[in-house]
C-alpha cells in the first residue's frame, strides 16, 4: 500500500526505494529537513499542510516538493509563497531567478508584472544574471 501511494503522489520519493518487491527497504534523506519531510509525507498520505506553515516554510516545502515530485504540494506552497512575499526592486531578480530555476509560473508571472508595473524603476536594476527569454517576457509586457 505504501509503494502504491509514493508512486502515485510522490513518484521521485517511491524511487528512493527501488524495487516492487515485498523487502523492507529504507532510504537515507539529508536535504531536507526533518520538520519539513513531515510535512511532506502528511500531505502525501492525504492530509493538509496547514497555511501557516505553508506561509512559514514556503521555499523548503517548494524545494523538497519539487525534488520528490509532489506537484500539488509545491503549487500550495507557491501561492503561499506569493502571498507571504512582497516584491520588491530589492529583491525582484533573485526571485525571478528562482521562480525561474523551480519553474514557478505563478511567482514569474507576478515579478514580470511586478517590473512592467515600474518599468521605469526596473530600468536601474542588473539583468546580466537573468537569461534572455526571460528579459524578453518582461520587455513583451513592458508594451502593454
Amino acid at each position: 500500500a505504501h509503494s502504491f501511494v509514493l508512486k502515485t503522489c510522490a513518484p521521485m520519493l517511491a524511487s528512493l526505494f527501488g524495487s516492487d518487491g515485498d523487502e523492507i527497504a529504507t532510504a537515507s534523506i539529508s536535504d531536507v529537513r526533518p520538520a519539513i519531510f513531515r510535512h511532506l509525507l502528511h500531505y502525501v498520505y492525504g492530509g493538509d499542510v496547514a497555511e501557516g506553515e505553508l506561509k512559514a516554510h514556503a521555499q523548503d516545502i517548494i524545494n523538497a516538493a519539487d525534488k520528490y515530485s509532489i506537484v500539488n504540494l509545491k503549487l500550495e506552497a507557491e501561492a503561499a509563497y506569493v502571498k507571504e512575499t512582497k516584491i520588491t526592486m530589492d529583491n525582484a531578480i533573485d526571485n525571478l531567478l528562482y521562480a525561474d530555476a523551480q519553474n514557478l509560473a505563478l511567482l514569474k508571472e507576478v515579478i514580470i508584472d511586478f517590473l512592467a508595473e515600474n518599468s521605469a524603476a526596473s530600468q536601474n536594476l542588473d539583468f546580466t544574471d537573468v537569461p534572455v527569454y526571460l528579459s524578453h517576457e518582461r520587455c513583451v509586457r513592458c508594451l502593454w
